[in-house]
């Protein structure tokens, strides 16, 4: 072991002892995906499938179902999380395993994608879901968002929507796939209801 290598090593064990000094109570939280759900949106309002929706209003609502839990095992990597948490709250670590792949496919060719293909994360956007006013809504790209499931945080959600930001021209009812590999190569997928999506006939600014 270089001298280097042996000072990080002490420095990261003092830092141990003062965070169990200082904080004895603070939790380790890690999540668990047990499934997941997805929903045609009107924003707030769910659209069954025998109705049609304006693009600039379309949302899918995903859900994922998780458990969560303790996991206080002692490692470095908590450590350090652990010793800049100066007030001694509990710590959300997210998924206890990592997101490896996501994808949205349509059943439909839409946005230059074949049916069945993953459609291009530039096409999309994610927000937690939060403000009625949709405009004070953060919008995230989905490799932040899933940064965010995987890291976890103060973000850390398990309730979103996700967006299109090109136009979808079809005048085909659409169904979309949502699909999630998991580090562990667990899978999950779900499918949304069939859903009319129709250009806005709202004017640009």
């Amino acid at each position: 072991m270089t001298k280097k290598a042996l000072k990080t090593f002490i420095l990261l064990w003092v830092i141990q002892i003062i965070v169990i000094a200082c904080c004895p109570d603070s939790t380790v939280f890690y999540s668990r995906i047990t499934g997941l759900q997805v929903k045609n949106h009107n924003i707030q309002t769910e659209q069954s499938a025998e109705e049609c929706i304006s693009q600039e209003n379309y949302r899918i609502r995903l859900t994922i179902f998780e458990e969560t839990y303790a996991d206080n095992t002692f490692n470095p990597y908590f450590m350090v999380n652990a010793a800049y948490a100066l007030d001694c709250e509990d710590i959300f670590e997210g998924l206890e395993s990592d997101i490896l792949d996501f994808s949205i496919t349509c059943d439909k060719r839409i946005l230059n994608t074949n049916a069945g293909q993953p459609i291009d994360y530039e096409k999309l956007d994610v927000y937690k879901i939060g403000f009625t006013n949709d405009s004070d809504n953060r919008r995230r790209t989905v490799q932040e968002w899933l940064d965010i499931m995987n890291n976890g945080g103060y973000l850390l959600a398990f309730d979103w929507f996700i967006e299109f930001n090109e136009t979808i021209n079809s005048n085909e009812e659409l169904k979309f796939k949502i699909k999630i590999v998991q580090e562990d190569n667990t899978e999950f997928e779900t499918e949304t209801s069939p859903i009319l999506i129709k250009q806005s006939t709202i004017a640009p600014l």
